[in-house]
């Protein structure tokens, strides 16, 4: 019974001592929240863009995109542009793949705002046509243009 004990007791110990820990401490030294006071006065206005998508609803389930920014769309080429807003401010899945012409129309923008948005849905027997559009404002840094 002393050797069954003994046995135990090494084989524990041969176990703990193949037991490893691997702790990762990320710490960030930059500060949590940074400031930047900046007005509509440093910013010089380019211009609006206005972004479309338009796709068919089957049966509330299937959706399949038919143009987007008024071409037809090829589902071999995805081309897409995400924005990076406040949390309030959203914009729209689809929306989001027609947004690569504003950075085609301006691309030394720096600030983009969504302004309007409209939805226009035409229905069917079995399914819909939904039109989107969104209009964005477009900004620039005073000082930054690029030549």
């Amino acid at each position: 019974m002393k050797q069954v004990k003994t046995l135990m007791m090494m084989a524990l110990l041969l176990l703990t001592s193949c037991v490893s820990q691997h702790t990762i401490n990320r710490h960030s030294y930059g500060p949590d929240v940074v400031h930047l006071k900046m007005t509509m006065d440093d910013y010089e206005y380019l211009g609006d863009v206005t972004v479309d998508t338009e796709y068919k609803v089957y049966f509330g389930i299937f959706r399949k995109i038919l143009t987007i920014n008024g071409e037809a769309y090829n589902t071999r080429s995805y081309t897409a542009t995400r924005l990076t807003l406040t949390p309030k401010t959203r914009v729209s899945r689809r929306i989001n793949r027609a947004l690569y012409k504003v950075l085609d129309t301006y691309p030394d923008a720096d600030y983009i705002v969504p302004s309007t948005y409209k939805k226009s849905v035409d229905h069917m027997i079995g399914g819909r046509i939904v039109r989107e559009q969104q209009t964005l404002k477009v900004y620039r840094l005073k000082g930054t243009a690029k030549e």
